[in-house]
């Protein structure tokens, strides 16, 4: 009797250790010391600066508006409502958005331990989507918005969407355009209807994209300046580059994710065994959408990375839920036993130091304006910090958001002046050579100074730059400035 009682609350218990399992997960990286390379730390610098891009980067007249309005406005309220620095606005950013993408899911299903199944898969096979569930960058709120149009569109057959479902999806699509800006992207749920052959789906998905856009867009003020801005910004970002190492890293193609391959190919053989499975299980809109990305992928690493692995995680959750009705009464002690084992694979497959990924950046020395060893180093008010390497920026901006001087190379090279793009593109090029830097070395005034990576350079010692006087200000970063005519503290060796 005693433990027919005990039964009725395996159910919840299963939610109560899926949720106990998933809000520690982020907050155990965070204690890591972790920090994001590179778009969180901006964006929070951003929200705590209070300025438009224009008075941060030399940039192009024709991008005048924030192309993440949203996210900072977010940010903004945050760190109005909590106080704290540009590290607080971090940390803050990746714990909401971590669960977040968790939060799309889990409405959606019976057996939230099936969501455990599929984050331990990839913790395993594809760790490097667990680390981008850490970066606390507003992609991933559009990912979980992407989950979410899946989930619910593929409930909906080819018949006519309910009033509902067509107001839920306009209203996501106008908050994922706002916050991050590339509403271009979630235009593809509506590919992945069409190849699973509901036609008519994907023709009201696509209206509702245009208008839900649209709608985004106005938040703005400038709706039709903010839409083709974002164009601009996507082709820009492909433009004026001659070899594919110029670009970033998620911007390269993928290789094919072999390991990912393997864990689908090895749940449907495994599903085929099942019984009541049907091939014509397959043409839906969650696998068709995983596949598209996979093939995506192939040309371009964030289509697989952003779309179709999101897309395969939540088909192999639906995948495991079926196969764990099967195969598990609902309320089975052995069920509960399940969801612990797979909790404990979880938690600490994902916050466990592999190849140091939460601790990388213990290590780095940053350049601030409050260490009394570079005064007179930082560039002054009104200057300019030359830096080919977009890391110095991201890092440079974080604890410096209210410094009185600009970027010449911001978060991405599309934003830069011509002039300003090419030297970059030639630095690229050459691997570094010195020779590239010429033209800013030509135009650089007293206030500003360039800032080179020692690694980056051939050479070992003192940059190969004598226009400019030296100082090796942290580790692996060189500042040059034109020669001052006070004294100034002498140069560290290398």
């Amino acid at each position: 009797m005693a433990s027919e009682q005990l039964k009725r609350y395996v159910p919840l218990l299963a939610w109560i250790v899926v949720i106990l399992t998933l809000l520690p997960v982020p907050a155990k990286i965070i204690s890591h010391g972790y920090l994001p390379a590179d778009d969180a730390l901006r964006h929070a610098a951003k929200a705590v600066s209070g300025k438009p891009w224009s008075e941060i980067l030399v940039m192009r007249s024709d991008f005048a508006l924030d192309p993440h309005p949203g996210w900072h406005c977010v940010l903004g309220w945050v760190h109005r409502l909590l106080g704290g620095n540009s590290e607080t606005l971090v940390v803050v950013s990746i714990v909401g958005l971590m669960l977040l993408v968790s939060l799309a899911v889990l409405p959606w299903l019976r057996r939230p331990e099936a969501w455990l199944a599929a984050l331990l898969v990839s913790t395993v096979f594809v760790p490097v989507f667990i680390k981008r569930l850490a970066f606390g960058r507003p992609y991933l709120f559009t990912i979980a918005v992407f989950i979410t149009l899946l989930l619910l569109w593929s409930r909906q057959g080819n018949q006519r969407p309910r009033p509902i479902v067509l107001l839920s999806t306009i209203l996501l699509l106008a908050a994922a355009a706002w916050i991050h800006g590339s509403w271009y992207q979630l235009a593809l749920p509506a590919a992945g209807l069409l190849l699973a052959g509901r036609c008519r789906a994907a023709c009201s998905f696509l209206i509702c994209w245009l208008a839900g856009s649209f709608l985004g867009a106005s938040f703005t003020g400038h709706p039709w300046q903010f839409l083709a801005q974002s164009l601009r910004h996507l082709f820009g970002v492909f433009g004026e580059y001659s070899l594919a190492r110029q670009l970033a890293a998620e911007l390269l193609p993928s290789d094919g994710d072999h390991a990912a391959v393997l864990v689908v190919v090895a749940m449907l053989l495994w599903r085929a065994r099942s019984p009541g499975w049907k091939p014509q299980d397959l043409i839906h809109p969650i696998f068709v959408m995983g596949l598209l990305g996979w093939l995506l992928g192939l040309k371009v690493l964030r289509f697989w990375w952003d779309w179709g692995w999101p897309a395969m995680l939540v088909w192999l959750a639906l995948e495991f839920q079926r196969h764990f009705d099967g195969w598990l009464a609902f309320d089975s002690g052995k069920r509960l036993l399940l969801t612990l084992g797979l909790a404990l694979g979880v938690f600490f497959g994902t916050t466990s130091d592999l190849e140091s990924r939460w601790t990388w950046n213990l290590t780095n020395e940053y350049l601030t304006q409050d260490n009394p060893e570079l005064a007179g180093w930082l560039p002054e008010p009104g200057g300019i910090l030359y830096s080919a390497d977009m890391r110095v920026f991201n890092e440079t901006f974080f604890k410096n958001p209210t410094a009185p001087w600009r970027y010449v190379l911001g978060f991405e090279s599309a934003l830069m002046q011509p002039e300003d793009l090419a030297v970059v593109r030639k630095v690229q090029w050459n691997f570094g050579d010195l020779r590239a830097y010429e033209p800013w070395i030509k135009k650089m005034r007293p206030q500003d100074r360039l800032v080179l990576r020692a690694s980056w350079l051939r050479a070992p010692g003192t940059p190969n730059i004598p226009e400019l006087e030296w100082r090796y200000a942290v580790t692996d970063l060189w500042i040059g400035r034109l020669p001052q005519k006070s004294n100034s503290p002498p140069s560290k060796s290398h």
